[in-house]
Protein backbone atom coordinates (compact mmCIF):
# COMPACT_ATOMS: atom_id res chain seq x y z
CA UNK A 1 0.00 0.00 0.00
CA UNK A 2 1.22 3.68 -0.85
CA UNK A 3 0.96 5.53 2.47
CA UNK A 4 -2.13 6.96 2.86
CA UNK A 5 -3.77 4.68 0.00
CA UNK A 6 -6.01 1.71 0.19
CA UNK A 7 -4.98 0.24 -3.34
CA UNK A 8 -2.62 -2.82 -2.88
CA UNK A 9 0.35 -2.32 -5.30
CA UNK A 10 2.22 -5.86 -5.93
CA UNK A 11 5.63 -6.01 -5.79
CA UNK A 12 8.17 -9.19 -6.72
CA UNK A 13 11.04 -8.26 -4.23
CA UNK A 14 14.31 -10.02 -3.57
CA UNK A 15 16.18 -9.05 -0.07
CA UNK A 16 19.90 -9.95 -0.11
CA UNK A 17 21.42 -9.26 3.26
CA UNK A 18 24.98 -9.62 4.40
CA UNK A 19 26.81 -9.57 8.02
CA UNK A 20 29.93 -10.24 9.72
CA UNK A 21 28.22 -11.19 13.01
CA UNK A 22 26.38 -14.27 14.27
CA UNK A 23 22.83 -13.22 14.02
CA UNK A 24 21.65 -16.48 16.52
CA UNK A 25 24.04 -14.86 19.12
CA UNK A 26 22.86 -11.86 18.62
CA UNK A 27 19.07 -12.71 18.77
CA UNK A 28 19.88 -14.15 22.05
CA UNK A 29 21.60 -11.17 23.16
CA UNK A 30 18.57 -9.48 22.49
CA UNK A 31 20.22 -7.47 19.53
CA UNK A 32 18.11 -8.92 16.47
CA UNK A 33 14.67 -8.91 15.55
CA UNK A 34 14.05 -13.05 15.82
CA UNK A 35 10.73 -12.51 13.13
CA UNK A 36 13.38 -10.20 10.40
CA UNK A 37 16.19 -13.22 11.00
CA UNK A 38 13.02 -15.72 9.89
CA UNK A 39 11.99 -13.81 7.05
CA UNK A 40 15.56 -12.77 5.42
CA UNK A 41 17.26 -17.00 6.87
CA UNK A 42 15.97 -18.55 4.10
CA UNK A 43 19.19 -19.41 1.66
CA UNK A 44 22.43 -19.08 3.92
CA UNK A 45 25.90 -18.30 2.10
CA UNK A 46 28.96 -18.53 4.23
CA UNK A 47 31.73 -16.90 2.86
CA UNK A 48 34.70 -17.27 4.94
CA UNK A 49 37.15 -13.90 5.64
CA UNK A 50 39.84 -13.25 3.61
CA UNK A 51 42.84 -14.36 5.91
CA UNK A 52 41.15 -17.59 5.86
CA UNK A 53 41.54 -18.09 1.91
CA UNK A 54 45.18 -16.67 1.18
CA UNK A 55 44.93 -18.31 -2.27
CA UNK A 56 42.40 -15.64 -3.51
CA UNK A 57 44.57 -12.46 -2.92
CA UNK A 58 46.35 -12.97 -6.23
CA UNK A 59 43.23 -13.46 -8.12
CA UNK A 60 41.63 -10.34 -6.60
CA UNK A 61 45.09 -8.19 -7.06
CA UNK A 62 44.26 -9.11 -10.83
CA UNK A 63 40.69 -8.42 -11.25
CA UNK A 64 41.63 -4.70 -8.96
CA UNK A 65 44.31 -3.94 -11.27
CA UNK A 66 42.54 -4.71 -14.39
CA UNK A 67 39.57 -2.54 -13.20
CA UNK A 68 42.19 0.22 -11.86
CA UNK A 69 43.55 0.42 -15.42
CA UNK A 70 40.46 0.73 -16.74
CA UNK A 71 39.58 4.14 -14.64
CA UNK A 72 42.61 5.62 -14.32
CA UNK A 73 44.20 4.60 -18.07
CA UNK A 74 47.46 3.08 -16.60
CA UNK A 75 48.58 0.11 -17.88
CA UNK A 76 50.01 -1.66 -14.23
CA UNK A 77 51.52 -5.27 -15.08
CA UNK A 78 50.87 -6.30 -11.14
CA UNK A 79 52.95 -6.39 -7.82
CA UNK A 80 56.72 -7.15 -7.28
CA UNK A 81 57.14 -10.51 -5.39
CA UNK A 82 57.88 -8.64 -2.17
CA UNK A 83 55.07 -6.71 -2.46
CA UNK A 84 52.49 -10.01 -3.34
CA UNK A 85 54.43 -11.73 -0.31
CA UNK A 86 53.21 -8.67 2.02
CA UNK A 87 49.61 -8.67 0.93
CA UNK A 88 49.83 -12.45 1.72
CA UNK A 89 51.18 -12.16 5.26
CA UNK A 90 48.78 -9.60 6.24
CA UNK A 91 45.64 -10.67 7.51
CA UNK A 92 42.91 -8.17 6.06
CA UNK A 93 40.27 -7.05 8.70
CA UNK A 94 38.88 -5.37 6.25
CA UNK A 95 38.18 -8.09 3.67
CA UNK A 96 38.38 -7.88 0.25
CA UNK A 97 36.97 -4.39 0.43
CA UNK A 98 40.52 -3.06 2.31
CA UNK A 99 42.75 -5.23 0.21
CA UNK A 100 41.05 -3.30 -3.02
CA UNK A 101 40.82 -0.27 -1.38
CA UNK A 102 45.09 -0.10 -0.83
CA UNK A 103 45.56 -0.90 -4.29
CA UNK A 104 43.65 2.11 -5.34
CA UNK A 105 45.28 4.16 -3.02
CA UNK A 106 48.79 3.22 -4.31
CA UNK A 107 47.20 3.65 -7.75
CA UNK A 108 46.29 7.55 -7.45
CA UNK A 109 50.32 8.18 -7.23
CA UNK A 110 51.77 5.38 -9.50
CA UNK A 111 54.46 6.05 -11.71
CA UNK A 112 55.64 2.74 -12.45
CA UNK A 113 54.24 -0.34 -14.28
CA UNK A 114 54.67 -2.70 -11.61
CA UNK A 115 53.83 -1.72 -7.84
CA UNK A 116 56.61 -2.56 -5.44
CA UNK A 117 56.45 -2.92 -1.55
CA UNK A 118 56.99 1.07 -1.35
CA UNK A 119 54.61 2.06 -3.41
CA UNK A 120 52.34 0.76 -0.63
CA UNK A 121 49.95 2.67 1.50
CA UNK A 122 52.88 3.85 4.49
CA UNK A 123 49.84 2.75 6.95
CA UNK A 124 49.79 -0.55 5.35
CA UNK A 125 53.72 -0.88 6.11
CA UNK A 126 53.45 -0.02 9.30
CA UNK A 127 50.37 -2.35 9.93
CA UNK A 128 51.88 -5.09 8.69
CA UNK A 129 55.23 -4.16 10.52
CA UNK A 130 53.41 -3.76 13.55
CA UNK A 131 51.76 -7.51 13.47
CA UNK A 132 55.19 -8.91 12.85
CA UNK A 133 56.61 -7.80 15.85
CA UNK A 134 54.05 -9.01 18.20
CA UNK A 135 56.02 -12.44 19.78
CA UNK A 136 54.48 -15.42 17.90
CA UNK A 137 52.54 -16.41 21.23
CA UNK A 138 50.40 -13.69 21.66
CA UNK A 139 49.60 -13.53 17.92
CA UNK A 140 48.36 -17.26 18.43
CA UNK A 141 46.86 -16.40 21.70
CA UNK A 142 44.99 -12.84 19.79
CA UNK A 143 44.10 -15.27 16.64
CA UNK A 144 42.57 -17.80 18.82
CA UNK A 145 40.28 -15.35 20.72
CA UNK A 146 39.39 -13.83 17.67
CA UNK A 147 38.12 -16.39 16.36
CA UNK A 148 36.40 -17.90 19.15
CA UNK A 149 34.21 -14.95 19.34
CA UNK A 150 33.64 -14.48 15.90
CA UNK A 151 36.25 -11.69 15.41
CA UNK A 152 34.06 -9.76 17.75
CA UNK A 153 37.24 -7.05 19.14
CA UNK A 154 34.81 -6.01 22.44
CA UNK A 155 34.31 -10.02 23.11
CA UNK A 156 37.89 -11.03 22.67
CA UNK A 157 39.73 -8.10 24.33
CA UNK A 158 37.40 -9.23 27.75
CA UNK A 159 38.71 -12.90 26.91
CA UNK A 160 42.07 -11.80 26.85
CA UNK A 161 41.78 -9.60 30.21
CA UNK A 162 43.08 -6.45 27.58
CA UNK A 163 41.13 -3.51 26.58
CA UNK A 164 39.55 -3.18 23.46
CA UNK A 165 42.42 -0.88 22.49
CA UNK A 166 45.50 -2.56 23.71
CA UNK A 167 43.71 -5.68 21.43
CA UNK A 168 43.86 -3.06 18.71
Amino acid sequence: YRLGSGKVIPLDVRVTAATNKDPETLITEGKFREDLYYRLNIARIHLPPLRERKEDIQRFVAYGIEKLNRKYGRKVQGLSDEAMLSLMRYDWPGNVRELLNLLEATFINLPQKEIAFADLQRLFQQKLKETESVPHHERRDILSALLETKWNKAEAARKLHWSRMTLY
